[in-house]
């Protein structure tokens, strides 16, 4: 551990380096899209390793590497005493007593937040904010309306405290679509477009080590994408997730701030897998979002009473932001209220096929996703978890799963988003039938 050589005393001090890198373009993101969906990595193979190396040919942009504020580990224990009856042992015998140990989880918590503010908004993240904005409202942009979306996010994020790499919008736009060339274009009117995935056969060998609920093929072929969006779009959720649940909490209808703060924190607890955080800052974290959603009219503060105000531009941001988070969490809910007492697996593919039943965003699908969601409910007492050789067995707490439910439901944003291909931001490729 690289935390031992300061509490055994063999160094005085050590210094931290939180480094964030982003990436214009992730290498595997589409595998890492069908991993989401419970489709596994394909085997290696000699023709895998050629049709990789292939690929590299292509053009991946550029990488973003952005130190964040160092940290110094005897600043941050505050000079705390060394001196423990482990000091007494030799080093090589040592071992981290429990007040140590939660030192050395404190300075990795701090670490993590470090890094998640050192994040770069680049003009991958910007684009794909602005593609997913279009396909929720169902509008596909001409391309002086996308130079405007991307210059408008920028200022957004860079009021939410995000650094934004992107100084000539045009350039990077046109840059980035090279870039980006397999997952979204210009069609002949010069609208952008989002490209849909192949239709895939899914072989009979596929099928058996899935993980998760068989989808049908046409539903793979437009969520592959727009999970890929959302892939680009997680990283700047560390800014824009706070205000939205200031903004969706105040929205159910007038508030004080104390019972924000109290459904706040819930709801934080519910999404802590999903968003990392750090517990005893959070009081500081949600006076800011407050602040930020007063200044720039997301809500306004009558005398202590809190309701919404008339952004609507903006304030629709922080609702979809929001969507296939709160939505996942919903399923899952419903799915284990139904099931009462359920494997996790069992969960996973319910809450799959209920997603791809109801049309839900393609997100809901992710089994990362709803696997965090659980976790979340087991954090807030709504579940119990059972262990077995094979899996493991949630129980449901009936009350505070009811609990649980009347938050979310009622936070949860009312937006009719269509996902199938009658969404005219969709491009479809030529019908060519690709065997998975």
């Amino acid at each position: 551990m690289s935390l031992t050589a300061y509490f055994a005393g063999e160094v005085s001090d050590i210094t931290i380096v939180p480094v964030n890198f982003s990436y214009d373009r992730i290498m595997e993101q589409t595998l890492f899209a069908y991993e989401h969906i419970g489709v596994p990595k394909p085997k290696e193979s000699t023709g895998g390793l050629l049709k990789a190396l292939r690929s590299l040919n292509d053009h991946f942009g550029n990488i973003y590497v952005n130190f964040g504020t160092q940290i110094s580990v005897k600043e941050f224990l505050k000079n705390t005493n060394l001196v423990t009856n482990e000091s007494l042992k030799p080093a090589s015998l040592q071992q981290l007593t429990p007040e140590q140990s939660s030192q050395v989880r404190d300075i990795a918590d701090e670490v993590v937040v470090l890094q998640q503010n050192s994040a770069v908004a680049t003009i991958t993240n910007l684009l794909a904010l602005v593609l997913m904005d279009s396909l929720m409202k169902c509008k596909a942009l001409d391309y002086e309306e996308l130079l405007l979306e991307v210059d408008w996010m920028m200022e957004v994020l860079r009021g939410l405290g995000a650094s934004v790499y992107e100084k000539d919008i045009k350039k990077s736009v046109d840059r980035i679509l090279v870039v980006h060339h397999k997952t979204v274009t210009l069609d002949r009117e010069r609208r952008l477009r989002l490209l849909t995935g192949d239709l895939m056969e899914v072989s009979s060998d596929v099928t058996a080590k899935m993980k998760g609920h068989i989808l049908k093929a046409e539903t793979m072929m437009t969520a592959v994408p727009v999970i890929q969006l959302q892939i680009y779009i997680n990283p700047m959720l560390h800014y824009i997730l706070t205000p939205a649940l200031v903004y969706v909490l105040v929205k159910r209808g007038s508030t004080n701030k104390d019972k924000l703060a109290n459904d706040y924190y819930r709801l934080r607890k519910l999404l802590k897998h999903e968003f990392f955080y750090v517990e005893r800052t959070e009081k500081d974290i949600l006076n800011k979002a407050i602040d930020y959603c007063t200044q720039q009219h997301i809500i306004i503060n009558n005398e202590g009473t809190l309701r919404t105000g008339d952004v609507h531009r903006l304030q629709y941001l922080l609702e979809w932001a929001l969507l296939p988070f709160l939505t996942t969490l919903m399923l899952c809910i419903d799915v284990t209220i139904e099931m009462r007492r359920c494997e996790h697996k069992k969960v996973l593919k319910c809450v799959q096929e209920r997603a791809e039943r109801e049309e839900q965003h393609p997100y809901c699908l992710s089994l990362e996703s709803a696997a965090n969601c659980l976790q979340g409910l087991l954090a807030t007492g709504a579940l119990l978890r059972h262990k077995t050789d094979s899996d493991s067995v949630y129980e449901v707490v009936p009350a505070a799963m009811e609990s649980c439910r009347q938050l979310v439901s009622s936070v949860l944003p009312e937006i009719n988003a269509v996902w199938g291909r009658n969404n005219p931001v969709f491009e479809l490729r030529a019908p060519l039938a690709s065997r998975l």
